[in-house]
């Protein structure tokens, strides 16, 4: 790709956020000279050094970010993590969280029940006693088990075959969103973890707003 394309590039930092054009060049001097930085590209993490021999392509999507920076006043988070050796609970900082969900791009996180990708949670207003929880996504392909899940919304009911990490994602995107397995109220955390059996009964709607069905 031609060195003088430009790029849109997302930064935030101390003056706010803004958008402003810039060439790979520019994005690796920029991100250079304050150590620590982080950089998205199309939301997966990428070192300053990286950057200046990626093979980026027109419309990626660029972010760059100062570092969580650590120290005595940076809060910390109880994490409830699910992985291979079962379930723990682990105290960690906002970077410190950051940095593991990077280490593996299947680890899904849940801020408060709701599905945020690696990128959106670096700029994320994280408050005191937030529920985080880390959980490994599904992986998709021809033997992952779909199942009907009927579907209320603002066009009408239908009826879809989804994959389990479709439904978690298709929670995630609309905040308040209701899921219910055979019948059960659970959270869209909650069914990343399920144990779904083939024939369970799935039914995904919009919660209630200001006390009437939406």
């Amino acid at each position: 790709m031609d060195h003088n394309t430009k790029f849109d590039v997302e930064i935030a930092d101390a003056s706010g956020h803004s958008t402003v054009q810039m060439t790979q060049n520019e994005i690796a001097e920029k991100a250079a000279q304050t150590q620590g930085s982080w950089v998205f590209v199309n939301n997966q993490l990428v070192s300053a050094a990286d950057i200046a021999d990626m093979n980026l392509e027109a419309g990626s999507r660029i972010r760059l970010m100062p570092g969580l920076v650590g120290g005595q006043d940076v809060p910390t988070f109880v994490v409830q993590i699910t992985d291979g050796t079962g379930h723990s609970e682990v105290v960690m900082t906002k970077a410190q969280i950051v940095e593991k969900a990077t280490q593996n791009n299947e680890l899904w996180v849940f801020v408060n029940n709701q599905l945020v990708n690696t990128a959106d949670l670096v700029g994320l207003d994280m408050e005191a006693g937030s529920s985080v929880r880390m959980a490994p996504g599904l992986i998709g392909g021809q033997d992952a088990p779909t199942f009907d899940v009927e579907i209320a919304d603002a066009t009408g009911h239908s009826t879809v075959q989804m994959t389990q990490d479709e439904l978690v994602e298709k929670a995630g995107q609309t905040q308040g969103s209701w899921v219910f397995v055979n019948n059960q109220l659970v959270s869209t955390a909650e069914i990343a973890n399920m144990n779904l059996e083939a024939g369970s009964r799935i039914r995904l709607m919009p919660g209630l707003v200001g006390g009437r069905a939406c």
